[in-house]
């Protein structure tokens, strides 16, 4: 059976610190972690490996699959509703229909119609409606 080993969060980032780039992806804690379990065994804690344990991993693992499919379902559901409304801002948003600055957008000015509306301010401000 294979050694599980968990590096805690505040060593995580010590660790990482010195490696360029900042944004947190799976791919560069990934290296992180590889890279710490090479050459900074003692910073890894060992994880009990039970039957147990490994069942609830599964259970977890399920709950992080369907919320994903569920996230990107929604941003489907979402996108294909814009473009049956107004196709041609859902061609100018793209691929950032799920940021959370256009939704909040979207959800302010109440979609496409709402943005077109003249206002006296460019853009709404935190807390206020369009």
């Amino acid at each position: 059976m294979a050694r599980v080993a968990y590096l805690p969060g505040l060593a995580m980032r010590r660790i990482a610190d010195p490696y360029p780039g900042r944004a947190e992806t799976d791919a560069r804690d990934a290296f992180v972690i590889a890279d710490a379990a090479r050459g900074l065994p003692h910073t890894l804690r060992p994880v009990d490996v039970s039957d147990e344990a490994l069942a609830e991993l599964d259970v977890l693992v399920g709950f992080d699959d369907d919320l994903a499919g569920e996230a990107t379902r929604i941003a489907n559901r979402i996108r294909g509703l814009l473009t049956g409304v107004h196709p041609a801002l859902e061609r100018a948003i793209g691929p950032r229909i799920a940021h959370p600055a256009v939704l909040e957008l979207l959800s302010r000015c109440g979609g496409p119609t709402g943005i077109a509306k003249p206002r006296p301010c460019a853009a709404p401000r935190t807390g206020s409606r369009c």
